[in-house]
């Protein structure tokens, strides 16, 4: 089948149910159960040997003050309009339709991908939020994938630059081990990524030696990577101010647990673990995060009955209520056949 039928029946709706990104296959299946085996073994060898009191942790969390986790809500769920905002100005500079639409017709389609992702590894809500946009706005599929690749490429170059200088703010010159290993992790991932999309968007210099059917969705792949300059302004004001949110999310959350972490600290507890969610083993990272936030916590010197808390109560925030708050509507479309 060719590219052109293929994006044909994807236009006709022929493939409304995410099942499409394999989501149903035994390997996909298999993968997650033994990577979730895996971590939750790892968790309970860990929670064993750090001693910690398992009542203690129930009671911090019993007592949280929740006008503090209301606002580490808020501060979650607040990203998301300027997330999609973010989204729609990569896609207006595209010769498509976007410019027809407002950004908040990309929230659900970004909520949606988000949803995926908490569902399942490596990321695959990234491309269902792309085949959702391109089911609206009748655009190639490659081109729109494209600029989903920018935007993930912006949050890591921000991730990568900010965790030197925020670790620095918050534990000095000698940040330890543990979070200098995580620092050269974000240094390489985002030159990995930037080296990728540079070589991605010159595949058009290359069309002719690959195969008919790459050619396609090459060249519209690397159309998708075209930033102008006042875009890639546009992007770089509007990542900034997503890592604040992520950093005020965790603010709150150590608020609401009677936890006094300095502004600095907390930025770099939400980077750590947005890091950890790209370990493509289990979806969003379940289990890695956890013990990323609760491990880093425990290296500062918090009580680690409080740091366990914390994780935990960051994870019911950012992980665990994505299911109800973007599944609802979900399911409600797709019984709707939307």
């Amino acid at each position: 089948m060719s590219t052109e039928q293929s994006e044909v029946r994807l236009s006709r709706g022929e493939a409304t149910n995410p099942a499409w990104i394999s989501a149903r296959s035994w390997p996909t299946v298999l993968r997650i159960s033994t990577g979730l085996i895996a971590l939750i073994g790892l968790a309970a060898v860990a929670w064993w040997r750090s001693g910690a009191d398992l009542r203690r942790v129930v009671e911090l969390l019993g007592q949280a003050h929740w006008g503090y986790v209301a606002m580490a809500f808020a501060a979650y769920y607040g990203s998301f309009p300027l997330r999609a905002w973010r989204w729609h100005r990569l896609l207006s500079q595209l010769p498509t339709h976007a410019r027809s639409i407002r950004s908040y017709h990309l929230l659900r389609p970004y909520l949606y991908g988000w949803l995926l992702n908490c569902a399942l590894p490596a990321k695959v809500g990234e491309l269902y939020r792309s085949y959702l946009a391109h089911r609206r706005l009748q655009t190639s599929l490659g081109t729109i994938v494209g600029t989903v690749l920018v935007e993930r490429t912006a949050d890591f170059l921000f991730l990568a630059a900010l965790f030197p200088l925020v670790a620095v703010l918050a534990l000095g010159t000698d940040p330890g081990r543990p979070i200098l290993l995580l620092q050269l992790v974000a240094v390489f991932t985002s030159i990995a990524l930037v080296a990728g999309l540079f070589a991605l968007r010159r595949l058009g210099r290359f069309l002719g030696i690959l195969p008919a059917f790459l050619q396609r969705p090459a060249q519209t792949l690397a159309s998708g990577l075209l930033v102008d300059r006042r875009t890639g302004i546009a992007l770089g004001i509007s990542t900034l101010p997503l890592w604040l949110l992520e950093g005020l999310r965790v603010y709150a959350e150590s608020r609401a647990l009677d936890l006094y972490l300095s502004p600095p600290l907390t930025l770099l507890v939400a980077l750590v673990a947005a890091l950890l969610t790209t370990v493509p083993l289990t979806p969003a990272g379940v289990g890695a995060v956890e013990l990323g936030i609760a491990s880093t916590l425990a290296l500062l010197g918090i009580p680690i009955e409080q740091a366990i808390a914390l994780a935990l109560l960051d994870r019911f925030v950012a992980y665990w209520s994505v299911f109800p708050v973007a599944g609802v509507p979900w399911l409600i479309d797709h019984l709707r056949g939307s």
